[in-house]
Formats: C-alpha cells, structure tokens, sequence
C-alpha cells in the first residue's frame, strides 16, 4: 500500500469516526431536549404540591383562629451563571 492510499485509508477512518461523533452529540442532545421537558413537568408539580399543602394550612390556620398564613410559591427562574 502506497502512503496515499494509507492516507486515503486514514482520511476516511477519521471521517467515519466524526460522522459517529456528530451521531452522538444529537443523540446527546435530544436526550437533554426531554430530560428537561420532564423536569419541566416534576418542577410544575411539585409547585402544585407544595402549594395544596400551603393553602390547607391556612385553611387550618383560618379555622382555628390563627393569625399566620403563608405565601403561596411563585415559580422563580433559575441563573444559571
């Protein structure tokens, strides 16, 4: 084998190898796309939850004539710096 054909040889090897390369970023990435449509969904239900048990203690609260009550939780948005 001549070093152009061993260099032909080589140049499509690496070529292969990032077309896997690029595969995998994708996949990576789509895998991220709904691991954060899930956290999403866990981040709108635990706001939800939170909130139930928040709004039956100042029920409690209001029937046995106390004077606390608590905010509800608002949704903050993360910085992600």
């Amino acid at each position: 084998m001549s070093e152009d054909e061993l260099y032909v040889k080589q140049f499509k090897a690496w070529r292969t190898e990032q077309e896997l390369l690029l595969k995998q970023i994708n996949y990576d990435i789509e895998v991220s796309r709904r691991k954060i449509e899930l956290n999403e969904k866990q981040k709108e239900l635990h706001l939800k939850r939170v909130n139930i048990g928040i709004q039956e203690f100042n029920n409690w609260a209001e029937t046995t004539n106390r004077k606390e009550r608590l905010e509800l939780l608002k949704e903050v948005e993360a910085c992600l710096n």
